[in-house]
This record gives structure tokens, C-alpha cells and sequence, in this order.
């Protein structure tokens, strides 16, 4: 079933709407190059754990170099090369055990790598969907060339009526946004500030809507997201050499 979301325009009127992706390009079949059966994809397993480095690496110490070349350890025969079939994803500890129970921590890094604060990890509610406030018409609107310069655009949805009176909702926002020749910056909350986040712990969003019309009875709107925003980097100036003072001889 589609999403939907309620989105308003500048009259502040609102309505529910539909939010679709867009169609995925055909799956491609892969063949070998004499053109034999379709080739498939399969999972293999490619170590164990008493194989990984750290298990080599705990139990020869100064000596997995010699190890290594002498009889190959890293080299299950009975498992490596088996297909993998269903299997399911766990926690290990750092001495190779699994966790049956784990602390999920929220960690915050600054750019440099270097983490600035930790703290138990605490629900992000979604901002779009049923049962939340509509996007509000922010009324600041970009130019594309601008938009596509200052953000990385990593996802689009398509908006779709669901009944005759949402499409000429839709139609009139796809209009107006036609007319001035670019893009809503669309936000959650009150005032527009809010990122767009479609589920719970989803990822935020910021929201660009581009609009364009086919006559009166066809328009398309499109909601460009982007969770990166492009910075230009500091120019780097390398230092002026300095004199050396000395007497010549």
C-alpha cells in the first residue's frame, strides 16, 4: 500500500495525499559470456571465527607470519566455500562471544573522528505520515540550479491525488511552483524548521518539491530529499618562506 502525508499550500489548506517511489528500472538477467543459463548470486561462507585474524592473532602471538605460510589456519576445509543459507544477524563481544542481550548508546562524533558525547539511544517518532501535522507551506522557494549546488540529492518520491479534489489541490501547487520556476523547501513542524523523517529512527531529510504541469489535466510532483549538505572546503595557503639570516663567509 502507499504512504501518504498531509501536505498544505499557501492558502494553508491541506489534504491527504498519496507518496509513491518511483518505478524500479527492469531486473537485469545475468548470463556467462557463451550465453549459458542465467547466472544467480550465492552467499558463501568465507571465514569462521576461529579463523578471523584475532583468533590467529591470539593464539600465535609473534608467530602467525611463520603460521600463516607453514599450514594456512585462516583456511576452514569444512566450512569455507559452503553455501550460506538463511541465517540471522547477532551482537559479539570483542573476544569473539555472542551477545544474547546488548546497550544500544547514541554516539556523537565531530567531524575529526573524535567522540564528543554518549547516552542510551532514545526513539526519533517519524514527522510525515498518518496522524501527523501537515508539511506547512514554508513559502521559501530556491532555484533548482541553487538546490542541486548546496545539497546531494539521495532520494525522490512522486506525490499522486487520490480523489478529483486533491488532484486539483496538487495541480495548483504544481502550477504555482511551474510558474516561478522552483523548488519549495518543504520541512515537519509548525514552521517548516523540522527535518522529514518517514519512519521511527528514520534517517532525516530535508524536502525540495518541483512541480510542472501538462495542461490542465496532468501535472507531476516531485519531493527531492537530501540528508547532505555540500560545503565548500577552505583553501589552503601554504606559508610564506622565511629568510634565513647568516653571515656569508
Amino acid at each position: 500500500m502507499p504512504r501518504t502525508l498531509s501536505l498544505a499550500d499557501e492558502k494553508r489548506r491541506d489534504a491527504q495525499i498519496e507518496v509513491v517511489s518511483p518505478q524500479k528500472p527492469p531486473r537485469l538477467n545475468w548470463v556467462s559470456s557463451l550465453g549459458a543459463s542465467p547466472v544467480h548470486l550465492e552467499r558463501l561462507i568465507k571465514a569462521t571465527d576461529q579463523s578471523s585474524f584475532d583468533a590467529l592473532a591470539a593464539l600465535h602471538g609473534d608467530g602467525l607470519g611463520d603460521a600463516l605460510i607453514a599450514g594456512d589456519p585462516e583456511i576452514d576445509l569444512e566450512q569455507v566455500g559452503r553455501r550460506l543459507g538463511h541465517a540471522s544477524r547477532v551482537f559479539v563481544g570483542q573476544a569473539g562471544q555472542v551477545l544474547y542481550s546488548a546497550r544500544i548508546l547514541s554516539v556523537v562524533t565531530a567531524p575529526d573522528g573524535k567522540e564528543k558525547s554518549r547516552g542510551d539511544f532514545v526513539d526519533v517518532e517519524a514527522t510525515v505520515g498518518d496522524g501527523v501535522p501537515a508539511l506547512p507551506w514554508t513559502g521559501r522557494l530556491l532555484p533548482a540550479s541553487d538546490v542541486v549546488r548546496r545539497f546531494a540529492l539521495s532520494r525522490k518520491l512522486q506525490l499522486r491525488h487520490v480523489n478529483g479534489l486533491t488532484f486539483d489541490f496538487l495541480h495548483a501547487i504544481a502550477a504555482h511552483l511551474e510558474r516561478e520556476k522552483k523548488l519549495l523547501l518543504l520541512g515537519a513542524g509548525p514552521k517548516g524548521q523540522a527535518p522529514l523523517i518517514f519512519q521511527t529512527n528514520g534517517a532525516p531529510f530535508r524536502g525540495f518539491l518541483e512541480g510542472r504541469t501538462d495542461g490542465p489535466d496532468g501535472y507531476r510532483l516531485v519531493l527531492h530529499l537530501s540528508n547532505l549538505e555540500l560545503k565548500p572546503v577552505p583553501s589552503f595557503e601554504a606559508p610564506a618562506p622565511k629568510a634565513i639570516e647568516g653571515n656569508a663567509s
